[in-house]
Formats: structure tokens, sequence, C-alpha cells
């Protein structure tokens, strides 16, 4: 007899992402989407045509009482994740989230607590934990092959989720809207400040950043942000950048004191260019487990196998990347230095 799939319901699909995690889903052995809760029917509709989704709801309630779920995906606006994360958890559905966590600290406090309350699971989707170089430079920076950490720098850029669509499409969408979450700090910054905080682990002790519009014209967003989090020992430096034509050389390296990591590649292998006493040498990446391929595989693991969430992608975890992040905002409001563990 065939083991019986675990039963998934979307909500929302705002996010860019979406159709690739419901595509991952569908084709994964193990799980099959079931259904789709969005506001706007005819996309709900589309998606639901091009992934053999058999039903579409115009709320996330009425699926929640119609269907019959073992897992929610939440690819919704940023400021939404905390009122859809509190009705699924309520309903004990654990539930996987698109990055970053929430719009501000206040959200992602309120998440934890319904998870607290429900011990359902929830799962922060970060892409960079599936890298296998970025847990080679964990292993050689916890293993003293640069020294001690001193700088950390990490850029993403390109010309914005919505680039291909006409600039009235754009205005239109959440992405541009600062209530709703939307921005280049949240949307590329995050991952420097969940990388940051693994490698290094311990909140920084203060945060500076800048924050502006510098070429799209519409919504009240920024399109380009900068973030400076003082860690005990070491400066991050976070870049983001919806305005970036082609790609940046180096968008991530680690200096120490013995020497300089970057992510590489040699001879179509994935690694880790370490650098030091004059000399540059590739160290290749090991092959992570199966659960570690995607955050669909590490979400059903979990769920089938109870196999622990990596720190990365957890609640607690992403609390303190949301406290980075709402301290790099205030401080490029205000122009101040903002302590992320007083938020």
């Amino acid at each position: 007899m065939a083991e019986r799939k675990v039963r998934i319901g979307v909500v929302s699909l705002e996010h860019v992402h979406a159709p690739g995690l419901i595509g991952a889903f569908q084709k994964h052995p193990r799980a099959e989407v079931v259904a789709i809760a969005h506001e706007n029917l005819d996309e709900a509709q589309r998606i639901s045509e091009q992934f053999q989704i058999p039903r579409v709801y115009l709320s996330l309630e009425t699926m929640l009482d119609k269907e019959s779920l073992d897992a929610v995906l939440c690819c919704a606006a940023n400021s939404k994740h905390a009122s859809i994360a509190e009705l699924v958890l309520a309903k004990g559905l654990p539930m996987m989230v698109e990055k970053p966590m929430s719009t501000t600290v206040d959200e992602a406090r309120r998440m934890l607590l319904a998870v607290q309350k429900s011990d359902a699971i929830l799962m922060v989707n970060y892409p960079s934990t599936w890298n296998p170089s970025m847990h080679k430079v964990k292993q050689l920076i916890d293993d003293g092959a640069i020294g001690q950490t001193v700088y950390f720098r990490w850029r993403a850029g390109h010309r914005g989720p919505l680039a291909s669509l006409p600039p009235e499409q754009q205005a239109k969408s959440w992405w541009h809207q600062r209530l709703l979450g939307g921005g280049a700090l949240l949307d590329f910054c995050c991952y420097g400040a969940n990388i940051s905080l693994w490698w290094f682990g311990q909140m920084p002790l203060s945060v500076i950043g800048v924050a502006d519009k510098l070429a799209k014209p519409f919504g009240d967003a920024e399109d380009n942000a900068v973030i400076v989090a003082r860690y005990p020992n070491a400066f991050a430096v976070l870049e983001a950048s919806w305005s970036q034509g082609g790609s940046a050389p180096r968008s991530l390296i680690v200096v120490g004191t013995e020497g300089s990591l970057t992510i590489a590649q040699h001879e179509g292998q994935h690694g880790v260019l370490l650098a030091r006493n004059g000399k540059e040498e590739f160290e290749s990446s090991d092959p992570l487990p199966e659960h570690f391929q995607s955050g669909v595989d590490h979400f059903l693991s979990a769920l089938l196998e109870g196999t622990p969430l990596h720190q990365t992608v957890s609640p607690e975890f992403n609390l303190g990347v949301q406290a980075i992040l709402e301290a790099g905002m205030i401080a490029a409001k205000t122009g101040t230095a903002i302590n992320p563990r007083l938020l």
C-alpha cells in the first residue's frame, strides 16, 4: 500500500517564490498540494491549473474549515505572516513561511507565542541554509582557519522582484509598500542578518543603517539599503539593492586575523576559497544530508521523521534576525545606532 501523502494547503500567492515552492511540494513523493487560498481568484485558478491543484478558496479561514490539511505553506506579504501563523498554528497545523519571519519584532513574537501555544512546527524558509558552501564556511570559521573573524560582508541585488512588469503594476504591489513589509532591506538584508547571526553565534551590540529609494519612483519602501551590525568582535555589512544591473562579484566574504573566506566554484565543484599566508586554496563543500537539500525536504522531514529544524530556520532564532532587521530600519530613520537586544 502506498504511503499517504502530506496534504498541503497554500495560503497566498503574493510572494514571487510561491510557484517554485508549490512545484517542489508537488514533485516530492511524500507530499501533495490540495488547495490554494488567495484573494485573486483568477491568479489562484491559473496556478491551480498549472500545478493540478484541485481546489481554490478566496480566504484562509474557508480553506481551513473545508479542507483536511496536514500542513500549510505561507507565501503572503511579510506583514501578514503573524496573523496567518496564529490561525494556522491554532489549528495544530505545521507551517512553512517564506523568509523573513515577519515585518516587525512584535509580529515575530506573536508567531513564536503561537508556536509555543500549539506545539506545532513553524519553519522560516531561508534558501541559504540549503547551500553546502555556507555550512563549509561555518566549519572553517569554527576550526579557526582564518583566526579571529573580524569582518563579514553580504550583498544581494537585482533589478527588483517585479522588474519585468510595467512601473504602474510594480507600484501597486506589496513589495513597494512599507506597511505591508515591502522593501529591499527586509527582502535581502535578512539573508546577511540570518547568516551572520548563525556564524557569529551571538546578537550584535548595535546596528546602524541607511535605506532609501534611489531608482524606483513609486511606493514608499526603499530600493537600496545597507546595515552595519557591530558584533562583539566583528563588523557585519549587509547590503541590499533592487536597482542593480548585472551581478556583484564576491557577494559574500569573511575576513579574519589570519585569512579570508569566499564562496567559490572550482571545476564545477561548489566550495570555499580560503586565502591565507599569501596563498589561495579551494576547500570543496561536503554534501549535506538528504533533508537539507531544500526547504521542502527539511520541512517534510521534520513532519514525517521528527528531525529537528536547523537553527537558522527556527522561529526562536529568527526572532533575533528580526531584531537585527528592525534595528536597521529604525537606525536608517533616526540616524542613530540601535541595540537590537532591546527591541
